[in-house]
């Protein structure tokens, strides 16, 4: 007797985790729900390489080269260089096809802030402070050769059921004006 009691015991606690474990994880079903008309995307990974080391902060785009796909990926690099793609940017992974690899890197030039006069008590100063200020342009600088952030054969992956891995070695690091 107590062992049947002791065994749908362990039956309900099992019941019960698993339960939770479907309800806290997405698990039993809970799949993400995608647009009409998108095929499931698979895991894809791209590292991007600067001067021999990963790179982090570049940004990462998946680019269609069949007109026929409309669903183009993107992701950031992290410490390690790489970016764990997502389709429309909110879907993980990536749909399957051909795509070129589109890799950049920007930084803005440090600017000071001037804060604006108050315009309640100086109008007029706060309308020359507008003038002068909004319309300025912080220039950015390209850290990765502009070539890369271009469509071009040479840059390229097919993206294919399962998981997707390629590496972009972006040579080494610039500077270039914008």
């Amino acid at each position: 007797m107590m062992q049947k009691i002791r065994s749908k015991l362990n039956t309900c606690v099992l019941v019960m985790l698993l339960a939770c474990y479907c309800l806290c994880s997405g698990g039993c079903g809970n799949r993400q729900k995608f647009p009409e008309g998108m095929p499931a995307p698979h895991p894809t990974v791209i590292t991007v390489i600067q001067d021999d080391k990963p790179l982090e902060g570049a940004s990462v785009v998946l680019m269609p080269m069949d007109s026929s796909n409309s669903w183009s990926a993107g992701a950031l690099t992290d410490s390690g260089g790489k970016g764990t793609l997502k389709t429309l940017s909110q879907y993980d992974g990536v749909v399957p096809g051909k795509y070129y690899v589109l890799v950049s890197k920007r930084e803005a030039e440090e600017s000071y802030e001037v804060p604006p006069p108050d315009p309640e008590t100086d109008p007029e100063g706060y309308a020359n402070y507008m003038r002068t200020y909004s319309a300025k342009i912080v220039p950015s600088f390209d850290l990765i050769d502009p070539k890369f952030a271009r469509a071009s054969a040479d840059q390229t992956i097919e993206v294919i059921a399962g998981k997707n891995e390629k590496t972009i070695d972006v040579g080494k690091a610039v500077r270039q004006k914008r």
